[in-house]
């Protein structure tokens, strides 16, 4: 029983952690093709400050809330061993 809980668990954040990649592939393409050729706060190209800064620090925030709420700490022990 204890087995099947884990398999659960282990799809659960695998579809998130899928879920999560490929939502940041989608936002990065986005960012990089479509703003016009203009300059960013930064001085740097629009495209660039999306894509490269604002987008994965972005992603960083997204990642740690879904690692705290989504993801478990579970035992990968197998019970039938002991």
């Amino acid at each position: 029983m204890q087995t099947n809980l884990r398999y659960k668990q282990a799809s659960k954040e695998a579809r998130w952690a899928l879920g999560l990649t490929v939502l940041y592939v989608i936002g990065w393409c986005l960012c990089a093709y479509l703003p016009k050729e203009t300059s960013g706060p930064l001085g740097f190209p629009l495209w660039f400050e999306l894509a490269c800064i604002y987008l994965p620090v972005l992603f960083i925030v997204v990642a740690y809330w879904v690692i705290k709420i989504v993801y478990q700490d579970i035992s990968l022990e197998n019970e039938e061993e002991k």
